[in-house]
């Protein structure tokens, strides 16, 4: 592999590759810019200056080569940004979480509560872009263009699966004052369709959704069963707490810490997405419509063709394996605290 111009000597690059691994830890990953100043940074204070860079900022391409090098240590990804207040969760607050989770898991004779009775839900939404992708063009071009019509809108949607992997039917909710019955035809089987003014999950729509879908299902298990969610205050509400009371179906987790042990953004609905933008594509690319933007009514065949690549199993079942290792990533099941605390590891020495 090439190698970048050696501006740095090897344990002069390990303490940037340090450096570069501490913030990430600390929730704010850096760039590609703000790799070329921290090396900056790292320059003036050795009162050295490189030629070829102007003010000894070096170029992107040295940084691209950079991680490259130390893809050991290294890569570069897609990320999402999340509030501060979603990064101040102290340890404290995890352990005194799985504490009362460790209890929580537990039924009545102390036996632990099987996995398939542990559940996570939590909320996303497909929207209306295929985003960026990379294409090939003459050489040279300045503005790389595709036709491919897009929007702004968002469908909202809710996922809920256990610790072995088994997925409910999805919920979506449609912005509308009403549903027609062509929004709900040729989706994934057992999906079930709501609709909100702003197209979110209000407190109506999420006791609905546990009525109708989270309740029936936990009635079917036997003994204790666990549920853990964002504590978004929109979620609950008194008919929901009752509920969650009368059928034994507790529901956890701590504020401000989805990011951390919300099951299906860790394992999920990376895959989701990434799948979703590949099924809009493909569908914006053959329709014949005049519009290529999507639409209420092609909405459920989207989301059963999303499906068939999210849900490969041949016996047609819907079971995440992705899932499942988010259970463990998150210490959730198996229950351990430390799967978590090492979100607060900073290398040192």
């Amino acid at each position: 592999t090439p190698r970048h111009s050696t501006v740095f000597t090897d344990e002069e690059e390990m303490c940037i590759v340090k450096h570069l691994k501490v913030v990430v830890e600390w929730g704010f990953p850096f760039d590609l810019l703000d790799i070329r100043v921290l090396a900056r940074t790292y320059l003036d204070k050795q009162g050295r200056s490189v030629s070829q860079f102007q003010n000894n900022l070096l170029s992107t391409d040295w940084a691209r080569n950079f991680v490259k090098c130390h893809k050991k240590d290294l890569t570069t990804h897609l990320c999402q940004n999340i509030k501060s207040t979603r990064a101040n969760v102290s340890a404290d607050i995890v352990k005194q979480f799985f504490q009362n989770m460790k209890e929580t898991l537990q039924n009545e004779d102390s036996t632990p509560i099987p996995p398939q009775n542990i559940y996570n839900f939590d909320e996303t939404n497909l929207s209306d872009d295929p985003e960026t992708k990379k294409c090939v063009f003459k050489r040279g071009i300045k503005f790389p263009e595709r036709i491919r019509n897009s929007t702004k809108a968002a469908i909202s949607i809710m996922f809920c699966g256990s610790a072995t992997g088994e997925m409910l039917p999805a919920y979506v909710i449609y912005k509308a004052e009403h549903i027609w019955s062509t929004w709900t035809e040729g989706g994934p089987k057992y999906t079930r369709y709501n609709c909100s003014k702003n197209g979110w999950f209000d407190a109506n729509c999420f006791a609905d959704w546990f009525a109708t879908m989270s309740v029936p299902h936990a009635k079917l298990l036997p003994g204790q069963k666990v549920l853990t969610g964002d504590n978004l205050s929109s979620h609950f509400n008194d008919t929901v707490l009752t509920r969650s009371k009368e059928n034994n179906v507790p529901l956890h987790l701590p504020p401000n810490s989805t990011h951390l042990m919300q099951l299906l953004d860790v394992a999920f609905y990376g895959l989701l997405k990434r799948s979703w933008r590949k099924v809009l594509d493909k569908w914006k690319a053959s329709t014949k419509r005049k519009s290529q933007t999507l639409t209420k009514d092609s909405f459920p065949y989207l989301l059963k063709q999303l499906y068939k690549v999210v849900y490969p199993s041949e016996t047609g079942t819907e079971t995440s394996e992705n899932l499942v290792s988010g259970f463990r990533k998150c210490g959730i099941y198996p229950l351990d605290v430390n799967q978590v605390l090492k979100s607060w590891t900073v290398l040192c020495g």
